[in-house]
């Protein structure tokens, strides 16, 4: 016999052969040849396919791994008789691509498409695919999906080789199993989902997958260079977020910034009324340059209402007066100050001199949209009955004007992050009425004053507006504190942690604020009653008694906080094994565990009135519901989550979930995205920060999934616990907007850590049509209930954002 490569084709990490067997006999078409493949002494994966009959010759397709150095040995058989050659990866690679679109031509598109031949052959075959990729700093992290064709209690077994042939050690987590899902050819396929951990730097491997029982035929997958750059890029693109590209958002802003015609616009504009906004700014030892431009941005405003202070600490330099006269606008009035007061001191004095009706900020080296005041004064003017007390807006950075970057698009007031950072930061604008009843910063915050205003005008009960649109500039420089620059003002991050502390102080919350390790970053941490209140867990289960032990076992075991009971809520279990480990967990933790049986009060499953009857029998004065799927990673979880609750204004808490390889499952939940509920920064490594740290600071959402919530038992009854009308679906959010709706917070807070097995005892609605049908259903009841973040985008994300976006992209 004799064996010919036609050609090859590159795609996804394979290399594909396209090969003609001359036999004698000719081969049968149910009698495919056996091949093998090797690199020196090491075995490498290889699988042939039938693709046509060419002059009394088969013409077939061989698929190996594509390693881009390498040379295999292949050894075709067929019968007693067989046939050797040698396939180089390197003549694959730099074969002329005009030699291919010729035979392509010549040959009337018999070649097209032979890398897609493997994809088809599922019947009875195991048939792998890399789908994604995760780069993180302890190694890759792949996404995998095997599918077939066949017997449903295939067990695959993975292994994984490098390019030499060498195996490669490999973490293995397996994600979810499909029996029965609709193809798109018309049957239905088996599906195993796992996600394997990778050393870093391994981006030629083949991946290979046998079934143990032998039900399956084997089958391959691989990846080169190339295919692994593809999906990186792939997965960056799938991430990214506002912050990503910069040249992208330069694009961007010159399109949406306001334009001369706008201005035009604007400057016609006849208000009812028309507030004095004084713009207060401490001058001490101003670059000229930057103040000059400063100046130009103010006197271009298309709102005319204004008065710019230029508080000069430093007028032996003559500087301010320069730059002011220079300007020639009778509205800007320097206030010069013999001797330097210090930043709170000069600010101060800039407050006392402004005869406006707001007061708004701005360092003497950062730069205003022209239109900044137009929104401004549109916003205050929009219901005089309740016009804001604090404003603020989005803002970028930049070095020279002009060189837009790192967009921070910001969110309605967002406490618990204001807790955690000064979110609010520029273009800070508060009315002269709030100042004079809360009064002017001390000294001893200077470098956080604007946040120790922000702080106390929210203990004042201030009411804040968020501007959606890009319109201050913060310039960096080795002197400014824009970027974290931690070096030009260290006394600033002591300043707001004393400002913090204050707040906390001042509204009767028992805590105390820590220095985190990133600059003008703070943890703030609660002190909980004494004698420690009473955490229900309240825990639905039905079977996979494995699964059960391990987050019983964990909250027991792991958790530091002892004042806590187990309510299990038994609903149609089956399988004998999970009444023994009832039996078992009570003997073990006696009265703090306890097994609510309602077999004959539920029909069918709805997880909304499992959670009420649980919440129903519990003793305590604080409700922990969970997932049966959970499993404690930080021990002192129920003391974080507890924390939070200590204040009033906070209604149900979330924590931080992770996937079984350790990526990030929940961070929070965000409302609207492709018209349905979504977990923003999901698949993040858990250090990863995502869009303005949303995924590593405590912040306010929409809402937390219930897979881990807290909430205070008497706001749960208060609200009427979880809607029944949700059986599976968006209950645990609804619950959360219904808490929302008596003006408390939902709380997310990363420091509380579990891990979630998601859809190990329930399975995809995805995957199952019955499961499908009713969650469409309850989403077209969410939908109709709460339309407005639909609408109008989720309040705790921004306009100005991709609203399809679960990275806060742009």
């Amino acid at each position: 016999m004799r064996v010919r490569n036609r050609m090859m084709a590159r795609s996804d990490g394979r290399l594909y052969c396209h090969i003609d067997i001359e036999a004698a006999p000719v081969l049968e078409d149910d009698v495919w040849p056996v091949v093998s493949a090797h690199r020196g002494m090491a075995e490498i994966p290889a699988e042939v396919y039938p693709a046509e009959h060419v002059r009394g010759a088969r013409a077939w397709v061989l698929v190996l791994p594509y390693f881009e150095k390498a040379v295999f040995d292949v050894r075709v058989s067929v019968g007693g008789a067989y046939a050797d050659m040698r396939v180089s990866c390197a003549r694959a690679r730099f074969e002329s691509p005009a030699r291919h679109l010729i035979q392509r031509a010549r040959h009337k598109g018999r070649y097209l498409g032979i890398e897609r031949i493997q994809a088809s052959w599922v019947k009875d075959r195991l048939r792998p695919s890399l789908d994604r990729l995760m780069v993180g700093r302890r190694g890759d992290v792949w996404r995998v999906c095997i599918a077939w064709d066949g017997a449903e209690d295939v067990r695959p077994r993975l292994s994984m080789i490098d390019a030499q042939g060498a195996p490669i050690a490999f973490e293995q987590y397996e994600f979810e199993r499909q029996i029965g899902v609709e193809s798109a050819c018309g049957g239905h396929l088996n599906r195993c989902f796992y996600s394997l951990r990778l050393p870093r730097a391994c981006r030629e491997f083949a991946l290979s997958i046998k079934d143990e029982a032998g039900l399956a035929a084997p089958g391959f997958c691989s990846c080169d260079e190339s295919f692994w750059r593809f999906r990186e890029h792939e997965s960056w693109e799938h991430m990214r977020d506002a912050r990503a590209d910069d040249r992208r958002y330069a694009a961007w802003f010159e399109e949406h910034r306001a334009h001369r015609g706008d201005l035009e616009v604007q400057r016609a504009y006849r208000f009812d009324r028309e507030p004095l906004f004084s713009i207060v700014v401490p001058c001490f030892q101003s670059n000229g340059q930057f103040l000059s431009e400063l100046i130009e941005s103010v006197v271009s405003q298309s709102y005319r209402a204004w008065e710019l202070v230029l508080v000069d600490s430093s007028p032996a330099d003559g500087v301010v007066v320069a730059s002011a006269m220079a300007a020639g606008d009778e509205r800007i009035r320097v206030v010069p100050i013999a001797e330097n007061a210090g930043i709170v001191g000069n600010t101060n004095l800039g407050i006392d001199a402004a005869r406006g009706d707001y007061i708004a900020f701005l360092d003497h080296d950062d730069l205003l949209e022209p239109d900044a005041l137009f929104w401004y004064a549109l916003e205050v003017v929009r219901d005089p009955a309740c016009s804001p007390e604090v404003l603020y807006c989005d803002e970028d950075l930049f070095e020279v004007a002009g060189t837009w970057r790192q967009p921070i698009f910001k969110t309605r007031l967002n406490v618990d992050l204001l807790y955690s950072h000064n979110c609010v930061t520029h273009f800070l604008c508060v009315s002269r009425e709030l100042i004079d009843r809360i009064g002017m910063s001390p000294e001893d915050v200077a470098g956080a004053q604007d946040y120790d205003l922000t702080l106390r005008a929210l203990a004042a009960g201030a009411r804040f507006a968020h501007v959606p649109r890009m319109l201050y500039h913060w310039r960096e420089h080795a002197g400014s504190t824009s970027g974290d620059n931690v070096g030009s003002k260290p006394y600033a991050i002591e300043a707001g942690r004393l400002a913090l502390e204050r707040h906390m102080a001042s509204r009767g919350v028992c805590a105390r604020a820590e220095e985190a390790p990133q600059p003008f970053v703070y943890r703030v941490r609660y002190e909980l009653p004494e004698p420690a209140p009473l955490v229900s867990a309240i825990i639905p289960s039905r079977d996979h008694a494995d699964v059960l032990r391990a987050c019983v076992g964990s909250l027991f075991e792991r958790s530091t906080y002892r004042a806590f009971e187990v309510i299990v809520v038994e609903n149609h279990s089956v399988e004998p094994e999970t009444r023994d480990l009832y039996d078992e967990l009570s003997e073990t933790y006696g009265p703090a565990f306890r097994v609510l049986d309602v077999f004959d009060a539920v029909e069918g499953f709805n997880y909304s009135r499992l959670i009420n009857l649980g919440a129903a029998a519990a003793a305590g004065e604080y409700l922990l519901l969970l997932n049966n799927d959970t499993e404690v990673r930080s021990p002192d979880f129920m003391e974080e989550m507890l924390g939070y609750l200590q204040r009033p204004e906070v209604g149900v808490v979330g924590a931080k979930l992770y996937f079984r390889d350790g990526l990030t499952q929940h961070a929070g939940m965000l409302v609207g995205p492709h018209g349905t509920v979504c977990h923003p920064n999901q698949d993040f490594e858990p250090a990863r920060e995502g869009y303005l740290s949303r995924a590593v600071r405590p912040g306010n959402f929409s809402a937390v999934t219930g897979a881990c919530q807290m909430v205070r038992k008497s706001v749960f009854d208060e609200v009427g616990g979880y809607d029944e009308a949700f059986a599976v679906g968006f209950n645990d959010v609804d619950f959360c907007f219904r808490v929302r709706e008596t003006g408390r917070l939902v709380t997310f807070t990363p420091y509380a850590e579990l891990f979630h097995y998601e859809f190990v005892s329930r399975g995809r609605e995805a995957a199952d049509a019955v499961k499908l049908e009713r969650w469409k259903r309850e989403q077209a009841l969410f939908t109709t209930r709460w339309p407005e973040p639909f609408l109008e985008g989720d309040p705790y994300s921004n306009p100005n954002l991709d609203p399809d976006s679960i990275y806060y992209g742009l």
